[in-house]
């Protein structure tokens, strides 16, 4: 929505979209004891909005799916909680765009395990009504020991971070008519969310420009940090060493593919549907690109694990309604989507 600011709250200009309804998407993996913090938080940043809650829960086990809808209800949210069998937060994201939105001025898109700050998403909403050139915002971290690296980095390198950002109504209109999904198993999802918006839907056709994201530092988010004495953490800490060596690979993989060269004419169609499928056929192109496990042990046992994986079932990667909160409106009919099967 390319408008301009109307008037002023508490010191941050209100646009358009805080007029509009607003679409608030929270993906979860087993974070039942971060939902309540994440959900308080979103209690108080859509105080006096018209806003609605989607939880996408994926490969939930720990009880998430009845402790959404209670706290939702507890703290005045509305909207639905969803649940998918397959544990990917790329197909969780490919089910909300295509699927399981409602109609919205605004898209915002957080972690389960963030709290975001009270103001955040109407600075998100104020940026974007500012820069009409802008089609994203992304907010950045204030706590945390990589937190202030993160923010420089982001401010110098303009993308999106899963935790906290946001995307014009209009934006995803043309995502969806355009049938472009994130490959399902994509640890790097978010960065080629932000590649989509940077790219303008075209890598072949148009130049990276920064300046469609805008990074808002204003804006920001907040997690519990790990404790480095507490076993779950450590494994959790493990976890992502090895997804970030994943996602180097993705990253090399995917311009490999979308970039017109050696590897095809490029563009976004050119991406498989498949993660694990897209990384083996760029190494099969490029043997010499596979990760020397002295230089890269992580990307090297991420390869390993995934020349393992079994592909999900299809019916394992579609959404179930677990519960609707308050008055929530429907999502957008998959009809007017134009998505791919």
């Amino acid at each position: 929505m390319d408008s301009v600011p109307q008037r002023d709250r508490g010191g941050v200009a209100i646009a358009e979209q805080d007029l509009a309804p607003w679409s608030i998407a929270v993906f979860a993996r087993n974070e039942a004891s971060s939902l309540g913090r994440c959900f308080e938080a979103l209690a108080a940043a859509t105080a006096g909005l018209r806003a609605e809650v989607s939880v996408v829960l994926n490969g939930t086990t720990d009880g998430s799916d009845s402790a959404a809808p209670a706290l939702m209800q507890a703290l005045g949210l509305k909207g639905r909680v969803w649940s998918i069998l397959h544990a990917d937060k790329s197909n969780a994201i490919n089910q909300y765009l295509h699927r399981l939105r409602p109609p919205a001025g605004l898209h915002v898109f957080v972690d389960a395990y963030a709290a975001v700050a009270p103001d955040a998403l109407r600075r998100l909403a104020a940026r974007l009504a500012a820069e009409p050139l802008a089609m994203a915002a992304a907010a950045v971290p204030s706590a945390g020991r990589s937190a202030a690296a993160l923010k420089a980095d982001m401010l110098r390198h303009p993308g999106l971070h899963g935790s906290l950002f946001a995307l014009r109504d209009g934006f995803v209109q043309r995502l969806v008519a355009a049938g472009l999904r994130l490959p399902v198993g994509l640890y790097r999802g978010d960065g080629l969310l932000g590649s989509f918006v940077m790219h303008d839907l075209d890598a072949a056709g148009s130049p990276w420009r920064s300046p469609l994201v805008a990074v808002v530092p204003e804006a920001t988010w907040t997690l519990r940090p790990l404790r480095p004495w507490h076993p779950a953490d450590l494994r959790r800490h493990w976890r992502r060493l090895v997804q970030q060596g994943r996602g180097r690979l993705e990253g090399r993989a995917i311009r490999h593919m979308i970039y017109p060269g050696a590897g095809g004419p490029g563009g976004f169609a050119a991406l498989p549907e498949n993660a694990d499928r897209m990384i083996l056929d760029w190494l099969s192109s490029v043997p010499d690109a596979a990760p020397d496990p002295r230089r890269d042990p992580f990307a090297a046992l991420a390869l390993r694990r995934l020349r393992r994986t079994v592909p999900p079932a299809p019916a394992a990667l579609q959404p179930r309604l677990v519960a609707t909160v308050g008055q929530a409106g429907l999502p957008v009919p998959e009809t007017a989507t134009a998505v791919r099967p």
